[in-house]
């Protein structure tokens, strides 16, 4: 993953774990890798149409998107409060992945794959990378409004220098929310960021990389390597070429050698149902975290749909 706030994070192991970074590296270089011509073009499994269990328990794209209008609508009225005019950056536009399972166990469409190797679409890049820098241009709010958007949750540069009321926790003479206006509208809607609840993201979190622990996982990965040592390249596991720090994004695209491997590795993928297996081995062991969590998860669930019918609720009124 490029360190560059400018591009998103591209390996499937980032977009699986989000906070849970894993990556892989090549056990050398490839030998001489297969002609172009050589490599099937066929696609693997597309599990961008698969579900996982505790995907019950968090929100859908549309629920995340109505408690996120609500949020904002909620943060707007409380900088009002204080005499703050706010406009929310726009939502950027998509890129990547179509949805949580989409890269999850690794690149699947062979026709994206032999334009681009493991990299996203230039033309979504640049329509992601315009927008970004669009909202970069936008005026932003004083340091001490700042505070009153997102309370004491900002960065320590921040708090050094907003003014001495701001400090003491005031702005026009108001005291500023716990967490501040951000703070109070999730509070209202009691829901974290996402309506995601912690533990439903730690479980979620934790079953990638048990599932790549699963016996019948390594089995599936070692046949995908013998495949892909047969065809001339060199990988441990599927992630291990997906990271290979050689296929990170350029300007020139990507290059023959990366296209190739991406082809091979998909065939590899598709001969042997790595995805399937795979994506099998993380079901069983969420049902397992669901089982030994079932009252806490029916908790959170229940928290989810209250924060919900609240959204609704506040979007419904002027």
């Amino acid at each position: 993953m490029t360190s560059s706030r400018r591009r998103i994070p591209w390996t499937g192991a980032v977009l699986a774990v989000t906070a849970l970074a894993l990556t892989g590296c090549s056990t050398g270089e490839p030998a001489a890798p297969a002609p172009a011509t050589a490599v099937s073009a066929r696609s693997s499994a597309d599990a961008s149409r698969w579900t996982l269990p505790m995907q019950a328990y968090r929100p859908t794209a549309e629920q995340t998107g109505t408690l996120g209008r609500a949020e904002r609508k909620l943060v707007d009225r409380c900088l009002k409060g204080f005499g703050i005019d706010w406009k929310p950056a726009p939502e950027l536009p998509a890129i990547g992945p179509k949805n949580l399972l989409d890269w999850r166990y690794g690149i699947h469409d062979a026709g994206m794959s032999a334009k681009f190797g493991y990299q996203v679409d230039p033309a979504q890049q640049a329509r992601y990378e315009k927008a970004l820098s669009a909202v970069d241009a936008q005026p932003r709010l004083s340091d001490d409004a700042q505070l009153v958007l997102g309370g004491t949750d900002v960065p320590v540069e921040l708090l050094e220098k907003v003014g001495p009321e701001a400090r003491r926790g005031y702005y026009a003479g108001r005291k500023i929310p716990e967490g501040g206006c951000f703070g109070e509208a999730r509070r209202t809607l009691g829901t974290s960021a996402q309506g995601v609840s912690p533990l439903v993201q730690r479980l979620t979190n934790e079953s990638y990389p048990r599932s790549m622990e699963d016996p019948l996982v390594k089995a599936v990965f070692a046949r995908w390597s013998a495949c892909m040592k047969a065809k001339g390249f060199t990988y441990p596991a599927p992630m291990a070429a997906n990271d290979d720090p050689r296929f990170r994004p350029q300007p020139e695209g990507a290059s023959r050698v990366e296209i190739d491997t991406a082809l091979a590795d998909i065939d590899c993928r598709a001969t042997h149902r790595v995805a399937e297996v795979w994506h099998a081995a993380e079901t069983r062991i969420q049902r397992a975290s669901i089982a030994r969590n079932a009252t806490a998860l029916t908790a959170d669930r229940r928290a989810l749909d209250a924060s919900l019918r609240k959204a609704a609720d506040v979007l419904a009124r002027p």
